[in-house]
């Protein structure tokens, strides 16, 4: 008899939010959005009938990129930039992941973003997920490829370009 994949294995319910989170302590500042977009993606992948064995979050450096601590399913914290080059590698070894990257502005648009583009170029089955804040926030105001012009930071107090 085959296992329904999309049922909670203790207690024989479908999937919910719940059951995509971890028991950590999430550690984002106060007030921010992350902690909204990790709700959200929790419940979408209950609603799409997503497994928790079937799913792989991997990420960069930065406040996003604590993500895979948060979700109950595999995941892995990469360094600075390298999260799509090991996403597509983790793709080739099994094309049936449902495959997450996780960057922020910083980690994917500027040290990573020669790997972003070429994933998107070999149109790897991914799912990315950028979360834009228009600043480096885990070093607290270096401005980042997405911080408007003239952005005064304690790295730039004359104003970014």
């Amino acid at each position: 008899m085959a296992v329904n994949q999309n049922i909670n294995q203790e207690n024989g319910q479908p999937l919910k939010a719940k059951d995509f989170a971890t028991d950590q302590d999430v550690r984002w500042c106060p007030g921010c959005g992350d902690y909204s977009i990790l709700k959200q993606v929790q419940s979408t992948l209950a609603d799409l009938g997503r497994t928790q064995h079937n799913t792989v979050f991997i990420s960069g450096i930065g406040c996003s990129s604590r993500f895979p601590y948060y979700m109950e399913t595999y995941g892995m914290h990469s360094i600075h930039g390298r999260a799509p080059a090991i996403a597509s590698g983790l793709r080739v070894a099994n094309p049936n992941l449902n495959v997450w990257i996780i960057t922020g502005d910083g980690d994917g648009l500027s040290i990573g973003g020669n790997h972003l583009l070429h994933i998107f170029r070999r149109n790897f089955s991914v799912n990315v997920l950028l979360f834009n804040n228009q600043i480096y926030g885990l070093t607290k105001g270096q401005y980042s490829p997405t911080s408007e012009e003239n952005k005064r930071t304690s790295s730039s107090p004359f104003g970014s370009i």
